[in-house]
């Protein structure tokens, strides 16, 4: 079941940093934006979703890509923990304004990181798991 809720969380998560991603960039117009494109960017996020459904769907088969997964997510969490904590006064800034539609978008990664975190632990545990079982 938790490999099911964390394939859920994985998809959900891309489409969220894909909106985020177009909600938070300038618009530029077709002539500047004709070879560029910020879903290009977002794109890499699908492996994560990916990674997690093959899991789901056989375990012991795909089991050598749970340290992959767990280090990509290890590197999101500390890039966005370092955006976050780079721009900091900026969002205390904002959180004094009182303006919730930045709040809001604000503290969408810090959201995220926590159950980056909390969906990472239980493949941190299994892999753990797997390794004393091999060494017995």
């Amino acid at each position: 079941m938790i490999r099911f809720a964390t394939f859920l969380y994985d998809a959900l998560r891309f489409f969220i940093m894909i909106f985020l991603l177009l909600g938070t960039l300038p618009q530029l117009d077709n002539s500047d934006n004709y070879f560029f494109s910020p879903v290009l960017c977002a794109v890499p996020l699908a492996l994560f979703p990916l990674m997690t459904f093959f899991l789901w769907l056989d375990r012991e088969k795909y089991k050598v890509f749970a340290p992959l997964y767990a280090a990509g997510k290890i590197v999101s969490i500390c890039a966005a923990l370092a955006i976050f904590f780079s721009s900091f006064r900026e969002f205390i800034s904002v959180c004094i304004l009182l303006d919730a539609r930045k709040i809001i978008l604000n503290l969408t990664i810090p959201i995220l990181v926590l159950l980056d975190i909390l969906f990472l632990l239980p493949v941190i545990l299994s892999m753990k798991q797997a390794r004393t079982t091999l060494s017995n």
